[in-house]
């Protein structure tokens, strides 16, 4: 079963999303609009809005560093009994980490005697197609510098094993997708230029690994994420220039760009148009761009992304706010814009046709369930004083474990402020099961 950049595994059943997606409008006073912006002739039934209940359930800690000085920054999950994450640690940050799940417990793995140019790689990616085949991807671009340091290395099931580098290797590796040894996809790119709008073209390359070279190829338009249920079927979301900023500006809107690859090409999907909220300003200076992209099935995909809009205050400038649709074989449906959705990263699939985000649960009914926070881990004196309540989890992975209703976490637990000699972060995996499930 192929796992997407995130270990996301294609779980769901197809078209369950449209269903979900027809609720979440009407709950949430989304518009359905098709892709060329018509509004389909949908009879809707009215429904109350939904309000966060507390029927989610709550993070459970899986994992906690013995470093109080660290986090994780990627996951990867092949299986409930294979699993990696990688993050940093040190005073400075300086000292990427592994550690590893066999199935009974994470340990930490010296990864550093695999791969002698490790390193500190602060942006690192972790795929895996099943266990025997996790890839890491890692790139260090130091701020004011020109250089760039990137490791790509294969984890065979016993060994960590370098992988070459693509002839280009840009400053920043942004997601990445594997479908087998010879089957992977990188997305990679550079800084984006001063004026909005304006990309160079490095920001539309993606490069294959065929097992033994990589191929470089051209998408149509810009690209965030990359994501799949198998080697011929890949989505990546990112966007694309729009209409002119104004008269006197060459630079362009952003608008939401979505492509799929079928096994012989790439080709641009009609992206969806998300409309402004309706507390927003007037004027049409607005953008949307797709973050990250969800699929099961080639009728049950799903986007998240921000648009920003006028605010309804000209003092105050541009409103932000997360976006999401679904896309179920031949058109967009929008769903829900409302500030109960949070933020666009990390998302995962649940199991169970809905999502999981940060703090909440997006369920195939169209209701949203906040999920309570982990507990408290004990601070630097061994217990949890009053400073180390003000702790918080932060989460840069979510992770559907295959043919589970689990999703797994990776991130940090930290407290701190004022240069406090109380403060820590500890690095984290933290575990969320469906009630139910």
């Amino acid at each position: 079963m192929a796992i997407d950049s995130r270990g996301r595994t294609a779980a769901r059943v197809a078209g369950a999303g449209a269903a979900l997606c027809l609720t979440l409008l009407t709950a949430c006073g989304g518009q359905v609009r098709d892709a060329d912006g018509k509004t389909p002739s949908t009879t809707r039934s009215k429904t109350a809005s939904p309000s966060p209940s507390a029927k989610g359930g709550a993070w459970k800690i899986a994992y906690s560093s013995k470093a109080d000085n660290a986090e994780l920054r990627a996951l990867s999950v092949a299986s409930d009994r294979d699993a990696w994450a990688v993050g940093l640690a040190g005073d400075d940050w300086d000292k990427t980490f592994f550690v590893h799940y066999d199935g009974r417990q994470w340990r930490d793995y010296d990864a550093a005697a695999d791969l002698p140019k490790l390193g500190r790689l602060p942006l690192v990616k972790l795929a895996s197609s099943g266990p025997g085949n996790t890839w890491f991807f890692g790139t260090d671009n130091p701020l004011g510098t020109q250089d760039v340091a990137s490791v790509i290395a294969r984890w065979d099931g016993s060994r960590w094993r370098d992988v070459p580098l693509p002839p280009r290797m840009t400053d920043q590796i942004k997601d990445a997708a594997v479908f087998g040894p010879d089957d992977v996809w990188l997305l990679t790119g550079t800084q984006a230029g001063e004026l909005p709008g304006q990309w160079p073209v490095e920001e539309q390359t993606v490069w294959h690994w065929t097992g033994a070279h990589w191929t470089e190829v051209r998408l149509p338009a810009r690209a965030d994420a990359i994501a799949g249920r198998a080697g011929d079927d890949i989505w990546a979301v990112g966007s694309a220039p729009g209409a002119q900023v104004d008269n006197n500006t060459p630079g362009r809107r952003a608008t939401p760009a979505a492509m799929h690859y079928d096994g012989r090409g790439w080709r641009l999907v009609p992206a969806p148009q998300f409309q402004p909220p309706v507390n927003a300003g007037p004027g049409d200076d607005r953008s949307a761009v797709l973050n990250d992209v969800v699929p099961a099935g080639p009728d049950d995909v799903w986007v998240i992304g921000t648009q920003t809009y006028p605010g309804d205050d000209p003092d105050e400038g541009q409103d932000e706010a997360p976006v999401l649709a679904h896309w179920d074989g031949s058109r967009w449906e929008e769903g829900p814009t409302s500030d109960q959705l949070p933020g666009p990263r990390p998302v995962a699939p649940d199991g169970a046709h809905g999502l999981v985000f940060r703090w909440g649960r997006l369920l195939a009914d169209g209701t949203y369930e906040k999920i309570d926070k982990a507990p408290l881990l004990p601070g630097k004196t061994g217990r949890v004083t009053k400073f180390d309540r003000a702790q918080q989890l932060a989460l840069s992975e979510l992770v559907q474990v295959p043919d589970t209703h689990e999703v797994w976490g990776a991130g940090s637990i930290a407290a701190g402020g004022g240069g406090s000699e109380l403060n820590f972060s500890h690095g984290v995996v933290v575990v969320h099961e469906a009630p139910g499930g």
